[in-house]
């Protein structure tokens, strides 16, 4: 087997740690997830104020969003990892409605008002205890029910295209052209 790290982390976990269905959709949810920690680097302190295109939300409201959903991944892994998969309906996160909006508010609330840095470290220590989570699945355990998504592929294939939307909320912000 080979022994080179598949992703970036610290520290680095060799490939062989990862079930081998989850090394493309992992790469390509941790790539998503950079991007965000990457705009905190780049984009002037008073943009983040600013309204995003996300309705109602500035783009630090959009990344306190972002941190608090980790909770939701991390519950259904957990829920995995434990042998009582989700099987119960939960809110879709890609279909608006009433249910989900309240579920959002709920869990942003801790994570609104905090600092850009903060909020940066917050998306990174997620993305490193996901890993982590998405590491520690058998074979078995990848294909098991996980709440709002079929599977642990779907699962990331979810965490990627929620990271990647309110990135491009972010930067399509009303005002702003895309530069990243």
């Amino acid at each position: 087997m080979d022994d080179r790290p598949l992703l970036a982390t610290d520290p680095p976990l060799p490939a062989d740690d990862f079930v081998p269905a989850l090394w493309v959709p992992l790469t390509r949810a941790l790539r998503a997830r950079r991007r965000l920690i990457q705009m905190v680097e780049v984009l002037p302190a008073d943009q983040w104020l600013r309204e995003s295109a996300a309705p109602q939300w500035s783009r630090r409201d959009v990344l306190a969003h972002l941190a608090a959903s980790d909770r939701r991944y991390h519950d259904a892994l957990n829920a995995a990892l434990n042998g009582s998969p989700l099987d119960e309906w939960k809110p879709d996160p890609s279909l608006p409605s009433p249910e989900l909006d309240m579920a959002n508010a709920l869990s942003a609330e801790r994570f609104l008002g905090q600092p850009v840095g903060a909020l940066s470290d917050q998306l990174d220590a997620g993305a490193r205890k996901s890993t982590m989570l998405f590491a520690a699945l058998s074979e078995d355990q990848v294909l098991m029910r996980m709440g709002f998504a079929g599977n642990a592929l779907s699962l990331l294939e979810a965490w990627a295209a929620h990271d990647n939307g309110h990135a491009d909320d972010i930067i399509n912000g009303p005002k702003m052209m895309r530069t990243l």
